[in-house]
């Protein structure tokens, strides 16, 4: 008889499959549990069966991400991935071209270069974390003077760049020796000798030649391919106009850097082209005289002056003097930003090229143009004789002569001489005796001497005239043209308004044939390779006048310093010819005081115009600096 199972006995292991009460049973699949209700157990699965996938596609899901990720960096990004290590490895960097020097018409250095140490940072290269960046910076700088320093570069160095910032100018020898050897010690910072810009004639030569300064933001996106963010640039004056001649092609270094940015290997050099030199038809001596004539005449009641000495032939400026000024190396060689913001500051705007850009009304200097426009349209001629009582009124209004009880009979050699308003009064708006140009004439025959048009001066900065009409009144003011209007322009005063290189121009026309010559300052231009390129602008126009009646006026203007109101020119050892001109600004300033004229009388080559701001009388203030240029140019007379 079998035996008998115990109900009782726990079978741990083993047991042949006979033994199974259960179909698919086995021990080792499950373990007993108590942690249900007090004597009920329950079983659980130890390892399910679903794991093993998912940790199975998880796996397959991780090599394909990882692989796609190897395939893009290695196929898609590759070439750009080995060209950003590649450009840590090796850096392409722009070699700054010697700047072309600037000379006047005699050879005489104006701007040149002068060997200059600066101290440069590669921002990337420096310590990431800024308490390092700053320690390191504080150590290198602790000996160098605060106004070498560019604060703006030196606060933008946190930018994560590889284009090199200067954050040290200019720095003196010794000092350059000692931060070479502190530099050695760090990453991103480097000694570069370069040359920094240098001016002769200080501020008597800054309005024309301008001045450099550092690159903007702007600027390099535009011109990135030839400058660098370490390079200066022209701001002004012909340092502006001739940049691209004056800066040259840069050249290039490929070379092998470390980790830590320092040089270890050059690949290649290409050599870097100089700048042109350019030769000025000014006359710096010239140009000193007459800037120092104004400092010293302009007195405490005007803002400043202007003075031109052209070539009436071809338009060279032989002096182009606005005072006051500033001095170029302030930018550069001798930074002073504190001078520079007093400068911006100051009422009298040293910044502003008055000889171009100054608007003013011509007073009296207008009167030979209007003398020509009457002749040339028949409404005098020679030997028509007005007659001035001290002035004209009309209605309420008086217009008055300068001189009291007026002149008398005048023709237009003794109009001119004297400068008589009634004359000009009369030939310009009319009487009811005498018929006038009118103002579509007048403003016609100014504009032909181009007071209202730009004269393509080759500076920046110049502003155009202003002849004024009755339709600009209309829009302007809501009111008619009057007759006291055209009074008023036909002495140089209203809103009409010039600069004085107009000026200039409009009396080269009246001395040279009729010829509006073109102004500038550029003479000749000298390349690398000794090439020399002679500047020969075309005139910008020509007014029509007889040249009978050009004759005319010009024996009037002799007339003015043999027996009128430049009488104190009479006896200098060139004859000269002119006229005076006092602008009227209001009751509470004074006028403006003008002198403009020519030399030799007979055989015109030189023009020259004065104005001081609310200055005076003409005659008085303008005609003593005339008389001095007058005496330079006698004694050194060359325009070769």
């Amino acid at each position: 008889m079998p035996k008998r199972k115990d109900p009782f006995t726990i079978k741990e292991v083993g047991g042949d499959i006979s033994d199974r009460e259960v179909s698919g049973f086995s021990y080792r699949r499950f373990e007993g549990t108590s942690l249900g209700e007090p004597g009920v157990g329950s079983l659980r699965r130890v390892i399910t069966q679903t794991l093993p996938y998912i940790l199975g596609v998880g796996t397959i899901l991780v090599f394909i991400i990882l692989s796609g990720r190897l395939i893009y960096l290695q196929g898609v990004k590759g070439k750009y991935l080995r060209d950003v290590a590649e450009g840590n490895r090796i850096r392409l960097e722009i070699i700054t071209p010697r700047r072309g020097i600037i000379v006047d018409r005699n050879d005489k250095e104006l701007a040149f270069n002068t060997p200059s140490f600066r101290l440069v940072a590669v921002p990337a290269d420096l310590p990431q974390d800024e308490t390092e960046r700053q320690e390191v910076l504080t150590k290198v700088l602790a000996d160098v003077p605060t106004e070498l320093l560019d604060q703006e570069n030196l606060s933008n160095l946190s930018i994560l760049s590889y284009l090199p910032r200067v954050i040290v100018y200019d720095l003196p020898h010794e000092l350059a020796l000692t931060l070479m050897a502190k530099v050695s010690h760090y990453s991103g910072l480097r000694i570069e000798a370069t040359s920094e810009r240098d001016y002769a004639g200080g501020a008597a030569m800054g309005n024309f030649l301008g001045y450099l300064n550092k690159i903007s933001p702007e600027e390099y996106g535009v011109k990135r391919n030839d400058y660098q963010l370490t390079d200066t640039i022209g701001k002004s004056g012909i340092e502006l106009s001739y940049e691209e001649l004056l800066h040259g092609q840069p050249g290039k270094r490929e070379v092998e850097v470390d980790a830590q940015g320092k040089e270890h290997k050059v690949y290649a050099t290409e050599s870097a082209v100089p700048g042109a030199k350019l030769k000025l038809t000014i006359t710096s001596d010239l140009q000193t005289l007459i800037y120092n004539l104004l400092k010293t005449n302009i007195g405490s009641g005007s803002r400043g002056g202007s003075a031109i000495v052209m070539n009436a032939k071809n338009g060279e400026i032989l002096s182009l003097v606005s005072y006051p000024s500033y001095e170029p190396s302030l930018f550069t060689t001798n930074r002073q930003p504190g001078k520079i913001n007093e400068l911006l500051q100051d009422k009298q705007q040293p910044f502003f090229n008055r000889a171009i850009a100054g608007q003013y009304p011509p007073g009296s200097t207008i009167k030979p143009l209007l003398a020509a426009a009457a002749l040339q349209e028949g409404i005098i001629t020679p030997q028509t004789a007005i007659l001035s009582t001290g002035g004209i009124r009309l209605g309420d209004q008086f217009f008055a002569d300068w001189k009291l009880g007026g002149h008398g009979l005048v023709d237009v050699y003794q109009a001119i001489a004297e400068s008589v308003n009634t004359f000009f009064y009369t030939i310009g708006g009319g009487t009811s005796e005498r018929a006038g140009l009118g103002v579509t004439k007048i403003i016609q025959y100014l504009a032909q001497f181009a007071l209202a048009q730009s004269l393509n001066i080759d500076i920046p900065g110049e502003r155009e005239g202003f002849l004024p009409t009755p339709a600009w009144k209309q829009e302007k003011f809501k009111d008619r043209w009057y007759l006291g209007d055209t009074y008023n322009i036909s002495i140089g005063q209203g809103n009409l308004l010039v600069t004085p290189l107009h000026m200039a121009v409009a009396y080269a026309a009246l001395v040279n044939g009729g010829d509006l010559v073109q102004p500038h300052l550029l003479k000749s231009i000298t390349y690398p390779n000794s090439q020399t390129t002679l500047n020969a602008p075309t005139n910008i126009g020509a007014i029509n006048l007889s040249a009978d009646w050009l004759k005319v006026i010009q024996t009037a203007m002799r007339q003015t310093v043999t027996s009128g109101s430049a009488r104190s020119l009479g006896n200098l050892s060139i004859q000269v010819a002119g006229k005076t001109g006092t602008a009227q600004t209001g009751t509470k300033t004074q006028p403006h005081a003008w002198f403009a004229g020519y030399a030799p009388a007979a055989n015109p080559e030189i023009v020259v115009v004065v104005m001081l701001e609310n200055g005076g009388e003409g005659s008085s203030v303008a005609v003593p600096i005339a008389r001095e240029i007058f005496n330079w140019y006698s004694a050194n007379k060359t325009l070769n």
